[in-house]
């Protein structure tokens, strides 16, 4: 059997096939750009709300000024009068 007619026979015809197999890689170029921009642009945006909630956790900058510190200072001031020795053996 030729083998240039067995490779003939394989090529696609027309259409979609024939569209990626022609430009194909340069499809897959422009998609790796946009992959890998979008993902330094979600890393940024994944560090910046990590900065925000840190700032907010150690009451610093504009996220912290948030905090009402109701919740880092105790309920009532019998809490503060609590020894630690009295449950120490």
């Amino acid at each position: 059997m030729d083998p240039n007619a067995l490779a003939a026979a394989q090529q696609p015809t027309g259409g979609l096939l024939e569209w990626i197999t022609q430009y194909g890689n340069i499809v897959a170029f422009f998609a790796q750009l946009i992959y890998w921009l979008a993902l330094v642009v979600l890393l940024a945006y994944a560090v910046v709300q990590y900065k925000r909630w840190v700032n907010y956790q150690l009451g610093t900058g504009r996220s912290g000024k948030l905090r009402t510190g109701a919740t880092d200072a105790p309920a009532t001031p019998a809490e503060k009068a609590i020894s630690v020795e009295e449950f120490v053996e």
